[in-house]
């Protein structure tokens, strides 16, 4: 039977079936508020209401608004077409129609475009969109995409809304952008009150020039920080980082490191191991705590060779030279320009000054100091007057031409203005407390350690001793100098001492205020000695050790040749006696002050650190593909622009070892870089 009534009639009608209805329970009443009209289609088996609006239906607190209805009360299910909208504790859906099936509380919105307006007008738009009224929960499929306020987007190809606690879950190829970042999850939720995103599986982030990624985390979208667990890993520039977890504040912007972590300087050729680092950037630098370690990767007779190096702290800077202290510039240029003084060469090589006349012009003669003065200007400047604030500010090796140049253009006070400022980045390093490093043709041990790039000279100091093949070296304090990369000279610094094993019993020494040892290749190739030298050598016939020679003189200089000395020159006020070993007391063997080391000498690297090497992930980040934004295009017709990443890679000339760490142990960090 088809009956056409007024709206009154409808009404009175619907208040009738509603007070039935109420003994099947409250939570499956549905009420028609408002129509225009509405046509009723009965019989035994359906009861059905065509209604015509603007109509409004109420459900679970939950307002339908639509143009058109069809009503089936038999079923409880509304059919809505036509601007449709449902309107939930300030949460508005709409879209061309819905299919409401009021028995278990689920609105299937459908049409050309679904769109969700959440309590803080965040904007999630779809083609297919389910949302449950009683749970006020919505779940997107088959592509769909949110904007916020800003314009900052989040897709996925499906997902779900929880209105009760304002979150947003997104699930399967994830994409977002926030301002200069865009970044590609397996799943990520979406706390739309607290912007906050937690990410519920793999996500790589591009931002700038910069990479992360990890297993999981979260990332505030305001305040930009960001907490990734479970192998996350960073790129920034020329420095890889890893770890269990990286907690980065891009606004400082600053990180700490925990657990494993590895950073990769790709420029310097260097890895720093950690398992709490606190690291920053601009300018650079990084503190390390927990069994921090550090491995530098460098190549002598073209052969690869790693420095593994460890201490209980490392602090490690990287700044323009501009920004550094001027105190400390002009005291690294002067250690430099120092150590690259021959002072055997300037006492014993100078021309021979002419005789005496009172009536002749006298020459002037420029007179350099004696080679004892030298190293100890050397040693004060290096120990002396290094301030609290010199000693943070210690690097790593750079340019040694950039520098040589910096430290001879001295300009005039009144030019100092118009000097362009020079950029030249100075990395530094400084190291406290039980500090032991290995190398294949060096070993060594201190107690506080310095260096930086504009000198090029590593300080040790606080009881330093030092191997190499069958020699000890031990000083008050000791510098080691590099050029191209590589150990040329070592210096000992006040109380100076060197033992050379012959056998079991007995050692060469050296004893003297100072000494250097010159290095070529590696190879220690002459050392010479300075002030009150007292030598003792022992001397084989036929392979057994005969006779023992003591010499004391003012200055010493030994030539050495495939490891053996093949010539010795002696100084001023030689002393030299000869002695059959038969006739020498043992403590006569052994000038005062010697003292054995080689208990403390490093076997391996594993006696350093145990740290394995991770390889670079550098080529696999740069074959991976930004975020395309597909289902942000198709639905609100534009598409994020993508930060312009570039990711700095090695010279074509340099060697990229792909092979694991454990296959090639002399190529550890050449592997990682």
């Amino acid at each position: 039977m088809r009956h056409s009534l007024s709206f009154l009639i409808l009404t009175i009608l619907f208040s009738i079936s509603a007070n039935a209805q109420q003994t099947q329970g409250e939570d499956r009443l549905v009420r028609l508020l408002s129509a225009k009209t509405a046509e009723i289609y009965q019989n035994e088996f359906r009861n059905i209401r065509k209604v015509t609006g603007p109509a409004q239906f109420l459900h679970n607190n939950t307002l339908i608004i639509c143009d058109t209805a069809i009503w089936d009360l038999t079923y409880n299910i509304v059919d809505a077409i036509g601007n449709v909208k449902i309107v939930q504790d300030r949460t508005i859906l709409s879209g061309d129609r819905v299919n409401y099936l009021a028995d278990s509380s689920i609105a299937r919105v459908r049409g050309n475009l679904v769109e969700l307006i959440d309590k803080d007008s965040n904007r999630l738009r779809t083609l297919h969109l389910d949302y449950n009224t009683k749970d006020s929960i919505a779940y997107f499929f088959n592509g769909g995409s949110m904007m916020d306020k800003k314009g900052k987007v989040i897709e996925s190809i499906r997902g779900y809304y929880h209105s009760k606690i304002e979150r947003f879950k997104f699930i399967e190829r994830v994409e977002l952008n926030s301002d200069s970042l865009v970044l590609k999850s397996d799943s990520l939720a979406y706390w739309s009150k607290d912007k906050r995103v937690d990410f519920l599986g793999s996500v790589k982030v591009w931002q700038n020039n910069s990479f992360l990624s990890s297993n999981s985390g979260w990332y505030n979208r305001e305040k930009e920080i960001y907490n990734f667990d479970d192998n996350a890993y960073m790129l920034n520039g020329q420095n890889e980082l890893w770890a269990k977890r990286i907690y980065y504040e891009r606004a400082e912007p600053k990180a700490e490191l925990y657990d494993d972590v590895q950073i990769l300087d790709t420029a310097q050729s260097m890895l720093l191991f950690s398992d709490f680092v606190r690291y920053r950037e601009n300018p650079v630098f990084a503190e390390l705590y927990k069994n921090p370690s550090l491995a530098y990767y460098s190549v002598e007779n073209d052969l690869p060779d790693t420095l593994f190096f460890a201490a209980d702290t490392i602090h490690y800077r990287m700044l323009p030279k501009f920004e550094m202290d001027s105190a400390t510039v002009a005291l690294s240029q002067k250690r430099y320009s120092l150590s690259r003084k021959d002072p055997i060469k300037e006492m014993y090589n100078r021309p021979t000054p002419l005789p005496k006349d009172s009536t002749a012009k006298k020459p002037v003669v420029a007179v350099k100091p004696p080679a004892t003065d030298l190293l100890k200007t050397a040693a004060a400047d290096s120990l002396l007057k290094i301030t609290a604030k010199d000693s943070l500010k210690i690097s790593v090796k750079d340019s040694l031409s950039n520098h040589l140049k910096d430290s001879l253009r001295i300009p005039v006070k009144d030019s100092l203005l118009l000097t362009p400022k020079d950029t030249t980045l100075i990395r530094v390093i400084s190291a406290n407390k039980n500090i032991r490093f290995y190398r294949s043709n060096i070993q060594g041990r201190c107690d506080s350690l310095m260096f930086n790039s504009i000198d090029s000279i590593i300080r040790l100091y606080k009881d330093p001793v030092l191997w190499n093949e069958n020699n000890q070296f031990t000083a008050d304090s000791i510098q080691l100098i590099t050029s191209n990369e590589q150990l040329s000279k070592t210096e000992l610094i006040s109380g100076a001492f060197v033992a050379t094993k012959e056998d079991s019993l007995h050692y060469n020494q050296i004893k003297a205020t100072d000494i250097v040892a010159h290095f070529t290749e590696g190879d220690l190739t002459r050392f010479d000695a300075y002030g009150g030298v007292t030598v003792i050598f022992f001397f084989a016939e036929d392979s057994i050790l005969t006779t023992m020679n003591q010499k004391e003189c003012k200055t010493m200089t030994a030539i050495i040749k495939e490891k053996s000395v093949q010539r010795v020159r002696y100084f001023e006020t030689v002393q030299s006696d000869l002695y059959p070993i038969i006739d020498v007391e043992p403590e006569k063997k052994r000038l005062k002050g010697f003292r054995l080391r080689y208990n403390e000498r490093p076997a391996s690297r594993f006696e350093v650190t145990t740290r394995s090497v991770i390889p670079s992930s550098r080529e696999y980040v740069s074959t991976l593909e930004l975020p395309g934004f597909f289902y942000t295009n198709q639905l609100f017709g534009k598409t994020p622009a993508l930060p312009a990443f570039e990711i700095f890679t090695k010279k074509e000339t340099e060697p990229v070892i792909t092979a694991p760490p454990s296959q090639v142990e002399s190529t550890l960090v050449d592997s990682a870089l």
